[in-house]
């Protein structure tokens, strides 16, 4: 262990234990010829962000001022995590019956830098990469975001990986892709459609905030929108013109019976999502990624964690979704996190929320809810302030905020809210010290309703023999979502897609990633994940392509147009994923059935999302879980 030594009797000694932490111990050097001369321990203990000063101090003077014999030490330790450096700060005395001994009083006021652990490199494709981040967003299809990317090219995008001649983008072209206004029209033939009985796609989006009201996600109606029936045979091509009549079913159970059933199929223009768009042109955009599977948000996100939804297809038990919570108990399989921590490969979980805990833990809180990990489920804030120090662990998973600030592009959330949030993280790490050897990721859980011109294929995998929540093979995907990868290693104008001999990209392509990063399989004592999807899975190796990294940055701006953003409705009702992260508030991580039992009758008192933020606010001021049982009394 390091020691630091000032004014000749001070000493510290020190250890950097993790990315974020420091352990110290402080000593005061007695002089002689006080009989109690040597090292005298101060104290200690750890500094951290959450715990950035401590101070300690001894006074073992005996007899009067006037006649004192011994020594007084005080020192406060601060830590500065921006320049990665402790600052010590003291004063001691010495005195033999009243007289100070040579150099007393003592005082020092001085700083001493040291270096963060940084995450080892590991080979991935052509390149050398020490950190992968990973953001998720929420709802939208790959049209709804990125469909006119390289319409100004006619979709013949740089290049290809794998390489085409000439090279395509299979995005959107006007007057091509329309949606029958009636059910009674889907499945004619084209021709038998006349034009005032269709809906085609715009070439940009009328609101920020479209489509609203917020479409249908769950298992069945995703099949009507892709197939034009709940009940599609097996290896039936998805015509993919359900998407206008099912909306208008959706628009009908909401409480905006006049919204216009079109509006599922506005498109953003790239001038509408800058960040993605130049984030898309300046590096990868994949353009055959699929959802894992064809519905909702819990069973998406736990194929990116796990690689498995543990049989289920819905968020809830039911055909609707309403203001009631999933249950977490549900998900009880081991995660991609389990794994790294069992064979030491850092890991942080990163969330945009102030009192909502993140919605990984909180969806597979059997697995992660060990008070001894809640060391590596941290804010917003600490991403970035992780990246500018360069001591990102080697995966960072990075949430949005799903109901706080409502940055995650669900419908109807602001989309530049969103587009603004990306920007955020492409800062972060695009302008820290380990931007060389970091991997981004951008994608999406699910379509969430919008439109998507692509048929979703058949010949997925099923992960495992967990028996199914609805009659489903699990062997067909769900719709085409955005995906980004950034990196210096990555060329310029990539478009990428799986090769034909392979499976199509999914979320599972994250887990064989990192698998084959960290050799994670292979290791010994290895509990890896038993998913036969993330086996088939084809990973981002051939995306990173370079064979050294890229010197140049596009300038990408701040989307200033956020400040006259519209505002998503405050008095909309809750969906079930942020009944979710509100229940996760309420339960804290010893979740149990009873918990989750009580926490959806309190959901069910609120419904709104206004009355959420209200209880959120309550949660905040009272303190943790514990702590509000005992100021509320039994509710």
């Amino acid at each position: 262990m390091p020691t630091i030594r000032y004014a000749g009797v001070f000493e510290i000694d020190y250890k950097v234990v993790s990315a974020d932490k420091v352990q110290v111990a402080a000593y005061f050097v007695v002089p002689k010829p006080l009989p109690m001369a040597g090292r005298k321990r101060l104290g200690g203990g750890t500094l951290s962000p959450d715990n950035i000063s401590r101070t300690f101090r001894v006074d073992a003077m005996t007899g009067s001022s006037r006649w004192s014999t011994g020594f007084a030490a005080s020192m406060t330790l601060t830590l500065n995590p921006a320049t990665t450096s402790v600052r010590c700060k003291a004063n001691g005395s010495a005195k033999v019956i009243g007289k100070n001994l040579p150099g007393s009083p003592f005082r020092v006021d001085q700083s001493w830098p040291f270096d963060w652990p940084r995450a080892p490199l590991h080979p991935l494709g052509k390149a050398q990469i020490a950190n992968v981040v990973v953001v998720m967003m929420e709802n939208r299809s790959f049209d709804n975001l990125l469909g006119w990317l390289y319409a100004d090219q006619d979709n013949r995008p740089p290049r290809n990986i794998p390489p085409q001649s000439p090279p395509t983008f299979d995005g959107l072209e006007a007057n091509r892709y329309w949606n029958p206004v009636d059910a009674a029209d889907i499945g004619k033939p084209d021709d038998q459609v006349p034009e005032n009985r269709r809906a085609y796609v715009t070439k940009q989006a009328r609101s920020p905030i479209v489509p609203d009201p917020d479409p249908h996600e769950q298992f069945r109606y995703m099949s009507t929108q892709l197939f034009g029936t709940q009940k599609p045979a097996a290896g039936t091509v998805a015509n993919m013109k359900g998407f206008v009549t099912d909306f208008a079913d959706a628009i009908k159970e909401s409480k905006e019976p006049k919204a216009d059933r079109r509006l599922i199929m506005d498109c953003f223009s790239t001038a509408q999502v800058p960040v993605l768009t130049a984030l898309a042109r300046n590096y990868a955009v994949c353009d055959r990624w699929f959802a894992s599977l064809p519905c909702q948000t819990w069973p998406n996100r736990a194929f990116v964690h796990a690689g498995t939804s543990c049989g289920r297809v819905n968020n809830l038990d039911k055909d609707v979704d309403d203001w009631t919570p999933p249950n977490p108990l549900y998900y009880n399989t081991p995660t991609i996190f389990n794994v790294m921590q069992d064979l030491g490969v850092t890991w942080k979980v990163y969330a945009d929320s102030i009192v909502t805990p993140t919605l990984t833990r909180s969806q597979f809180v059997t697995q992660l809810g060990n008070p001894n990990l809640s060391g590596h489920f941290k804010g917003f804030t600490d991403f970035c302030n992780d990246a500018a120090l360069g001591t990102l662990p080697s995966y960072s998973f990075v949430e949005p905020s799903f109901l706080e600030k409502k940055n995650d592009q669900h419908p109807p959330h602001d989309v530049k809210a969103g587009d603004n949030f990306l920007y955020e993280v492409w800062k972060a790490v695009s302008t820290g010290p380990g931007w060389n050897n970091t991997l981004l990721v951008i994608t999406y859980d699910e379509h969430g309703g919008c439109y998507d011109h692509v048929p979703t294929p058949w010949g997925a995998i099923k992960p495992d023999g967990s028996k199914p929540q609805k009659p489903f093979g699990f062997d067909r995907y769900g719709v085409r979502v955005p995906a980004v990868l950034v990196s210096p290693w990555i060329e310029p104008g990539t478009v990428f897609r799986a090769p034909k001999t392979s499976k199509e990209y999914d979320h599972t392509s994250i887990l064989a990633t990192l698998r084959e990063w960290q050799n994670l399989s292979r290791r010994a004592g290895s509990r890896w994940l038993k998913s036969r999807r993330i086996a088939a899975a084809p990973t981002l190796a051939p995306v990173l392509s370079r064979g050294k990294p890229r010197t140049d940055k596009p300038d990408i701006p701040r989307p200033r147009a956020l400040l006259r953003a519209a505002p998503a409705p405050s008095n909309a009702p809750l969906n079930s994923l942020q009944s979710s992260v509100l229940a996760a508030a309420l339960m804290g991580d010893d979740v149990t059935q009873e918990k989750y039992d009580k926490a959806v009758r309190q959901i069910a008192r609120i419904r709104k999302q206004d009355a959420a933020l209200e209880r959120l606010e309550r949660i905040q001021k009272v303190g943790d879980p514990e702590s509000r049982k005992k100021s509320r009394g039994s509710e």
